[in-house]
């Protein structure tokens, strides 16, 4: 039986995520209110996000957002764990299910999830089930002080469509504007040359989104520009493409990766 996540204490519904993570590739072990906050961070639904019960036990959970992008409704899994109690019993496959019957029924177009690479358990499940990877993102950080000489400016603008940008509707989940990120546009001798989005919290500045022009030939004035504006002691790209020039860029001016991870689509 599934419940909305909303209608399931905070105490079962944050106890079946530890227990389903307990023993993940990496610690993600969250209070009640962390929880929480990823789903009001995140723009994820307490109303589709459900929880599995067998034998009135919470024993499986998945997180469900949505939203419409450049006309097309999607759904994104924002987390999906078995409690080890309940494992070897399909679980995650009646999930999955469950999360595509529930993204019919609101007439979503394509279903949208990330795995860490590694994870060829969770690869297999999501393969089989209809998922085809589409690209490879990467988490960077920097703990570098860039030059403070930049031949760049950066504005903080309304909208990416302000300064005339369409924001891809592939942009993963969790770096897209809907979530209230700073989007700015970057500039040399005022002509555009890129644009950003970022957050800035306990001096940690986070790239969502950036793309340059040059980014090879840009990268290093820009990096001074937001060292300027932002004065950050550590740097983090969350999830980038890994291919995009940008990307690499980074990788080339102090930026190391610290994890890797596939996106996956599937079209309903």
């Amino acid at each position: 039986m599934f419940r909305q996540y909303k209608d399931v204490s905070a105490s079962e519904r944050t106890q079946v995520w530890n227990n389903g993570f307990s023993d993940y590739m990496f610690p993600i072990h969250m209070t009640k209110e962390q929880l929480d906050n990823r789903l009001s961070s995140l723009s994820i639904s307490q109303k589709l996000s459900k929880i599995l019960y067998i034998d009135q036990q919470p024993a499986g959970i998945y997180l469900h957002g949505e939203g419409v992008f450049s006309g097309e409704k999607i759904a994104w899994l924002g987390g999906m764990a078995v409690d080890s109690k309940f494992r070897n019993q399909h679980l995650s496959v009646q999930m999955l299910h469950e999360f595509e019957l529930t993204a019919k029924s609101r007439n979503t177009d394509t279903l949208y999830l990330e795995a860490i690479d590694g994870n060829n358990r969770a690869i297999f499940i999501y393969q089989k089930f209809g998922f085809v990877p589409i690209c490879k993102v990467l988490m960077l950080e920097s703990q570098k002080k860039y030059p403070l000489k930049t031949h760049h400016e950066i504005q903080k603008v309304e909208t990416l469509e302000a300064i005339g940008i369409t924001e891809d509707k592939a942009t993963l989940w969790q770096n897209k504007t809907i979530h209230g990120y700073d989007c700015l546009g970057i500039y040399a001798a005022k002509d555009l040359v890129g644009y950003a989005v970022v957050s800035f919290k306990e001096d940690c500045l986070v790239f969502h989104q950036i793309k340059l022009d040059k980014a090879y030939t840009q990268i290093k004035s820009v990096l001074g520009s937001f060292q300027i504006n932002y004065a950050p002691k550590r740097w983090i790209g969350s999830n980038l493409v890994a291919d995009e020039a940008t990307t690499q860029s980074l990788l080339a001016n102090g930026f190391s990766e610290v994890l890797s991870q596939h996106q996956y689509r599937k079209k309903i």
